[in-house]
């Protein structure tokens, strides 16, 4: 039965959880995972870096800060040159040439003299290699139409292969504004420009083949991970720098990109850590894409655990998890539950260092449905028990050692059995006299303010009040629960009883003032051995008790207190398996009235200083 509750909770659990990842509801979660795995990763180990930014940073714009941007193309043209001559194997422009001098000049009525005209000559004559890929925009209207913003006609048509030589620079977010993803074609209708700038720039290098799909970018480090050098150095004549950077740039993609903070070209990446974190470490533009060609070249875009890995992976987990907890218990269920999550999630790190993206977040909900389906049919069955158990035994225990005896997940024999317990009989000094001072219901107050401080302390040590007879109180220790060390339990509560009837001599006095009520005492016999524990009775009235000459011993020894003299009258029996943590007044041999035989007993006056818990006390009654 419980085997196919288990396979209901796995299948249960799975389904729910495959539905929620088919209707898309726990990948924008999972996302944050992977997030976190890119910062705890930082620099991917065995990185070879394919691409150089040259970055058109402060020391630039410093630089040539005399001339407007739309008049660099003579500064490009000698960039374009120096990466040429350093053996760069392509480069793109990160940046959309949409005017140029001629047509600014014309716009703003200057005149316009032959120098002026010829200004860019140079430049379109350095970006007709074919190596060249210049950026170009897309954007959308409300209507869905497409919205182009492309270099001026000029230098498009400069290139080599013409608008197709053109990349379009457009990065896609995800619905929480982190770049995750890139596209290689943003049209596949043949029109041109169609293919996005990251692809186009690593296949006119000569790596891949761009299509119509989309990837997961492989980011190999947080920003500044990918090399940089300033555009001002390319302009050097130094020999020894020279060769410095045809060291560094020879056979690279150099992606030529504003760095200067205050452009609109920064976003939010894996490596950004969000809102909550506190750190918003944005990514460059020009980063992003050559992140994608290093995403293309190694081909090490990030992908999904193919289907039938992810469904074994959940259903693994989850049967797990539902082993153990059905095993340990819904309370040491949960701490596996979290358990196998760590284990899950350390394998799932180890995955995406590979490049490969194990879902965790369906299988913490997994977990999560399967635990509160084990706590939901545990809580049945308990309930179902717990009725049974009140039915057939709950008028002999207290609550406390009925809960305890579901928890053992065993059933007391009702009918009778004999075992070793501790039986205890406590009584009440001078109770006669005191009750000629107190009315009646003074008496019933007096008796139930004290009996319920004695309930407390024998429950908590996992004994149980057999009976009240009285002005005394039976106890026993070993049963209905199993307690090894029930004589031991017998011993610290008759202890922690004495400084209780310390408490309450201050209680009554305060209570009952000028009555004259004799001092407050109690006495206590305690003894260990073999009785017969179970329902005992008519068919009328049934009684959970134990019986034997274990209690009758134990009813003498309360007995004896009185003539000799001491609070707490145990027999070596009891004595016996705690004999070196107690401390012992007088010792006797005594013969129990109806009984053969001699007994030995002592005085029991406290335990030990290293034995002694809270309870304990060495003050004599």
């Amino acid at each position: 039965m419980l085997f196919k509750k288990s396979l209901l909770i796995i299948f249960i659990s799975c389904i729910l959880v495959e539905i929620c990842t088919y209707n898309n509801w726990l990948p924008p979660l999972e996302q944050v995972i992977y997030d976190t795995y890119h910062r705890m990763a930082k620099v991917r180990s065995g990185y070879t870096p394919h691409v150089v930014i040259i970055a058109i940073d402060a020391k630039t714009l410093n630089y040539f800060k005399e001339d407007p941007l739309v008049f660099w193309g003579p500064h490009f043209a000698q960039a374009i040159s120096a990466l040429g001559n350093a053996g760069a194997a392509a480069i793109g422009i990160d940046l959309i040439f949409s005017i140029n001098p001629e047509s600014w000049l014309q716009k703003m009525k200057f005149d316009i003299s032959t120098a002026t005209r010829s200004i860019n000559t140079l430049f379109q004559k350095q970006i007709h290699s074919s190596k060249i890929v210049l950026a170009g925009q897309v954007t959308w209207s409300k209507e869905n139409h497409e919205l182009f913003n492309l270099p001026a006609v000029e230098y498009m048509y400069a290139l080599s292969d013409g608008p197709a030589s053109v990349g379009l620079v457009n990065l896609f977010q995800d619905s929480d504004g982190v770049v995750r993803s890139f596209y290689e074609k943003l049209f596949d209708d043949n029109r041109k420009p169609d293919t996005a700038f990251a692809p186009l720039l690593a296949m006119k290098a000569g790596y891949g083949n761009p299509g119509s799909k989309i990837n997961r970018i492989g980011y190999i480090g947080p920003p500044g991970t990918i090399p940089r050098v300033s555009l001002m150095d390319l302009f050097t004549s130094d020999a020894k720098a020279l060769k410095r950077l045809a060291l560094l740039l020879k056979d690279k993609i150099a992606i030529i990109s504003v760095e200067q903070d205050g452009f609109n070209d920064s976003h939010i990446t894996p490596y950004s850590g969000g809102l909550l974190s506190g750190n918003i470490n944005l990514m460059k533009g020009g980063e992003i894409h050559a992140n994608i060609i290093e995403t293309i070249i190694s081909e090490k875009s990030l992908k999904d655990l193919p289907v039938l890995f992810r469904v074994a992976w959940l259903i693994v987990a989850v049967s797990a998890f539902v082993f153990f907890a059905q095993a340990l218990g819904p309370k040491r269920g949960l701490a596996v539950n979290v358990l196998i999550l760590v284990i899950f999630a350390v394998f799932s790190y180890i995955l995406f260092l590979t490049g490969i993206l194990a879902p965790i977040i369906n299988l913490a909900l997994a977990l999560i449905l399967s635990f509160l389906g084990i706590l939901s049919t545990k809580l049945t069955h308990e309930e179902k028990e717990r009725l049974q158990m009140k039915k057939k035994f709950g008028p002999y225990v207290s609550e406390s050692v009925l809960e305890e005896i579901i928890k053992q997940n065993k059933l007391p024999t009702l009918g009778g059995e004999e075992i070793e317990i501790t039986a205890m009989f406590s009584d009440i000094r001078n109770f006669t006299t005191i009750s000629e001072k107190l009315s009646p219901a003074e008496v019933v107050e007096f008796l139930n303010h004290y009996y319920s401080q004695v309930c407390d302390l024998v429950t908590s040590n996992k004994g149980i009040v057999d009976k009240f007879i009285g002005d005394a109180v039976m106890v026993i220790f070993g049963a209905p629960l199993p307690t090894p060390d029930h004589g031991k339990r017998c011993l610290k509560t008759a202890l922690a009883m004495l400084e209780t009837a310390i408490e309450f001599k201050v209680w009554l006095n305060k209570r009952f003032p000028d009555r004259d009520i004799p001092e407050f005492q109690i006495g206590i016999g305690i003894h260990t051995g073999k009785a017969l524990v179970g329902n005992i009775g008519s068919r009328q009235r049934m009684e959970y008790t134990a019986i034997g000459d274990t209690i009758n011993i134990a009813s003498r020894l309360e007995g004896l207190c009185k003539k000799l003299g001491w609070t707490i009258v145990a027999s070596q029996t009891t004595i016996k398996a705690t004999e070196h943590e107690v401390v012992f007044g007088r010792k006797e041999k005594i013969q129990p009235r109806g009984r053969s035989g001699s007994i030995e007993i002592v005085e029991v006056l406290g335990m030990k200083p290293d034995a002694r818990n809270k309870g304990g006390t060495n003050e004599k009654i």
